[in-house]
């Protein structure tokens, strides 16, 4: 995701153009003018330009980028914004060359600059609004993971709370926040760890998506949106957790229930993993392991290797 400048807000935005035009200076009143315009504009000009061409082009993006940022920002707001502040630029640019012409015909010059940054001021406050989305977009999307797109990736779901953090800090050398509540995990975590075939060190990705609830798409919220997202259109795998001790404030049957309907949703190998197996084991055949004593990292690690094809 390319670097996005920081967006200034409107009012520094416009000081920053008449500072720079202040500083100019020409014996000749006429041209003195004209030159403190054409500063203003291609100051402006400069600033609202790179704002628009830094952000990425929605239509080219990779479909997982495109849905972090639809669910975190807004893909249409920000087509929106990203418009206006366009709009403002070739208006500003516009309103510059009509007083410039004026100027040159004899008008006042003194009147025009004051016209001239009176109105350049007018379209800048205008789309102050615009602006302010655009740094709050800009925040959310430099927060964003740098995910490696096409790395063998496994992609760790299941309930808020039953130990995915932890799993993914045994996995990798990945450092995710952990605390006793549901949905810490509020974006895409990532991890990885290497395993030498033949004398080469194949990477794999291994990410922990938010935590997700038993219920319809239409009623998932922003943080579940992203867990689906990496599902969909990164994993190769999909490494379900699951908490039999109930610690997680969620049942087995809940919890085996959402197993199944991501079994019928995504055609993903999936491996399945019983949490905190130094508290309690379930007589279910599946795979244990505990963060705690470490107990089943190795076979889990294996197990995804194998089903990676690595």
């Amino acid at each position: 995701m390319a670097r996005i400048p920081k967006i200034e807000p409107s009012d520094e935005l416009i000081d920053r153009a008449f500072k720079k035009a202040k500083k100019v200076d020409d014996p000749n009143k006429k041209k003195k003018a004209i030159k403190k315009i054409q500063t203003v504009r291609k100051t402006i000009d400069s600033y609202l330009n790179q704002y628009v061409k830094s952000f990425p082009s929605f239509d080219n993006l990779h479909p997982l980028y495109y849905e972090l940022i639809d669910v975190s920002v807004g893909i249409d707001g920000l087509k929106k914004s990203l418009g206006a502040i366009d709009w403002a630029r070739e208006k500003c640019d516009t309103i510059s060359g009509m007083y410039i012409k004026k100027i040159r015909k004899g008008e006042d010059c003194e009147n025009m600059v004051k016209s001239a940054y009176g109105r350049i001021s007018s379209i800048i406050h205008r789309v102050s609004k615009d602006l302010e989305h655009l740094e709050e977009a800009r925040k959310k999307i430099r927060n964003m993971p740098s995910i490696e797109i096409g790395l063998p990736t496994a992609v760790m779901v299941g309930y808020p709370n039953v130990g995915k953090s932890s799993l993914l800090r045994r996995l990798s050398q990945a450092k995710p926040k952990i605390a006793p509540y549901p949905f810490t995990t509020t974006g895409l975590v990532l991890g990885h760890f290497s395993v030498t075939r033949k004398y080469t060190d194949h990477k794999i990705q291994v990410v922990e998506a938010p935590g997700l609830l038993d219920r319809p798409i239409s009623r998932r919220n922003k943080v579940e949106r992203q867990a689906m997202a990496a599902i969909y259109h990164l994993a190769n795998l999909i490494v379900f957790v699951i908490d039999p001790t109930q610690y997680c404030g969620y049942t087995t049957e809940e919890q085996y229930n959402l197993l199944e309907n991501i079994k019928n949703e995504i055609s993903l190998p999936i491996i399945v993993v019983e949490n905190k197996s130094d508290i309690y084991r379930s007589d279910r055949e599946c795979l244990k392991v505990s963060c705690e004593s470490g107990e089943g990292i190795f076979e889990l690690k294996d197990e995804i290797i194998k089903n990676l094809g690595v």
